[in-house]
Parts: C-alpha cells; structure tokens; sequence
C-alpha cells in the first residue's frame, strides 16, 4: 500500500528572490528564511515555511546549468515575471509510491547556508517538470531538516496553506491562512 501524501512545497520561480521575499513580508507579514544552493541544478532557493508545507522561491544562480527539467522550469517562470511552476507531495514511503507509476527514485541535496547539507529521495521530477499539473514527490532522509518544519515567527502570525489551485498547466495560485485572514499568492 502506498505511503500516506500530503502537501509538501509550492515552487514560485522567480528572477530574483530578494523583491519577492520582501514584498512577502510587507504584504503579507511572511518571513523568508535563506535556503541554500541545489549544485545539481544551479538554482539558489529561499524557504516561507507555513505548518509543515512550505513557498520555496527558486531562482536560478548558475547560467551555465543545463537548462532541463527542474532548472528549465524555474528559469521559463523567472522569464514570465515569475510565477508559482511546480508542486510536491510528501510521504513516508517513496518506493511504494513511486514503483506503481514505474517512477525513478533519486537522491537530491541542497547546501544549506551553515555548512549542512539537506537530503531527500525524490521521484516524478521529470513527468513533473514535462507536466506541471502532475506533483513530484518528496521523502525526506531526515523529517528534522524538512523545511515545512522549520520554526519561524511570521509577523502574520501562523500561516498554512489551505488550498492549491492546479490547472492543466501547472500551478495557478496558493490561498494562505493567517491571523490577518486570508490571502492568495501570487
């Protein structure tokens, strides 16, 4: 039986994280922690964590990455003016969601600002990236270091994600919950 789902990130491409980070925080009263750097990619990624799910602004840092799959995705939304371009589930069994879709397991790991390295088994990132609609899915190698869990003290207060709104192209937009009330990004 596969592993249990849940929401786990929205990735907002974006030609630059600062601004966007910032007008976060002034519109809304969401802080950004600095994430770090995904060398496989050559994308640098900043983290909005909201009760276990999380906004992951991505931008790309490297111009000599191969433009394919993730890095392809997140640098065609910095084009557009930047825009929400992929989703991912999160579960506790990875092989057994992913051997009935007949996905590919792989590794992945971020470089985190401290020195640490993040890690985690991913799988679909390539039909996702073909098909935004489609989630990726994510297990992390170490549910302490996930970053939907990392402890942060909004200005808004507690902020959750209460609804993702996927079209056939991809994700459209984020409703988040906070003590202000609701909003919808972007």
């Amino acid at each position: 039986m596969p592993g249990v789902q849940t929401l786990d990130h929205v990735v907002w491409g974006v030609p630059s994280i600062a601004p966007v980070a910032e007008r976060l925080l002034a519109d809304h009263g969401l802080l950004t922690l600095s994430g770090g750097v995904h060398p496989a990619w050559g994308t640098h990624n900043a983290i909005v964590p909201m009760s276990g799910a999380y906004l992951e602004l991505v931008e790309v840092c490297d111009s000599e990455a191969p433009m394919v799959g993730f890095t392809q995705a997140v640098a065609r939304a910095a084009a557009d003016g930047g825009r929400l371009c992929l989703w991912c589930v999160r579960t506790d069994d990875i092989d057994a969601e992913a051997a009935p879709r007949g996905l590919h397991v792989t590794p992945g790991e971020r470089d985190n600002p401290d020195g640490s390295i993040i890690t985690w088994q991913v799988a679909g990132m390539a039909e996702a990236c073909a098909n935004p609609a489609v989630p990726f899915i994510i297990q992390w190698d170490d549910d302490g270091t996930m970053p939907g869990s990392l402890a942060v003290h909004h200005p808004a207060g507690e902020a959750r994600v209460i609804d993702l709104d996927v079209q056939s192209d991809g994700p459209r937009s984020l409703r988040i919950s906070c003590s202000p009330g609701t909003f919808t990004l972007p």
